[in-house]
């Protein structure tokens, strides 16, 4: 497990916007560096961040909010970017099938803004990010996992319990619905989200590269700062 510290200081050819971030000013005195290179912003909420586990060398960006506080892990593979303003939220399910219990609606517009804890009647799932996966600024995620490979744009949306595979591209401002599983090499748009195409299977090998390299342009424009 990474020795994340409970903080807060509180057009490309895959279709979607590039990362506008990286290339913005960063002070090294602004994030924290652990153990594992992974670099967090001072100004993300981290809550139970000892449920945040990382494989190292990711970037975890200005005002990130990650919900480790709903008892269920948060993993993130390594090369990953989290851009600004993002928010990571694992998927809350009740803890039986009895339509007698009480539970929180969790698919509304209006609970992406006021999130809650699992109440006693329900229990988190564990959120599982891949290697090589960026989320662009602003977009929320409450998906059981997402894959390898995968360039989720900004202002999307991926609801409760939906899964994403290796080698995807989910595009700007695309809300994926409860329960959707997207397959392998797909592209996906819109609200509902739908498959809207598929990726040649160069894909992967390519967008490996391309997180490598914004990791090292990232980590290199501290060191000049």
């Amino acid at each position: 497990m990474a020795d994340v510290s409970p903080h807060s200081a509180s057009q490309p050819l895959d279709g979607s916007s590039s990362s506008s971030s990286l290339s913005t000013s960063n002070k090294s005195s602004d994030y924290i560096i652990t153990a594992t290179q992974t670099y967090i912003a001072r100004s993300a909420t981290i809550l139970g961040a000892q449920n945040l586990i990382s494989n190292g060398k990711s970037l975890i960006k200005v005002n990130v909010t990650i919900h480790g506080n709903y008892g269920s892990f948060i993993h993130i593979g390594r090369y990953c970017l989290i851009d600004e303003d993002v928010v990571l939220m694992p998927s809350v399910v009740p803890r039986s099938s009895d339509p007698l219990l009480a539970v929180v609606d969790r698919t509304s517009a209006n609970y992406n803004k006021n999130p809650q804890p699992p109440g006693e009647n329900e229990k988190a799932l564990p959120l599982i990010i891949g290697s090589h996966t960026q989320i662009a600024s602003n977009s929320h995620i409450q998906s059981i996992s997402i894959g390898s490979n995968v360039k989720i744009g900004r202002n999307c949306i991926l609801m409760p319990r939906t899964k994403v595979h290796d080698n995807c591209i989910i595009e700007d401002d695309t809300v994926v619905p409860p329960d959707m599983v997207v397959p392998p090499y797909s592209r996906v748009r819109g609200n509902p989200g739908r498959i809207v195409g598929a990726l040649p299977e160069c894909w992967g090998g390519e967008f490996v590269d391309e997180c490598v390299q914004d990791y090292l342009t990232f980590v290199r424009s501290l060191e000049v700062g």
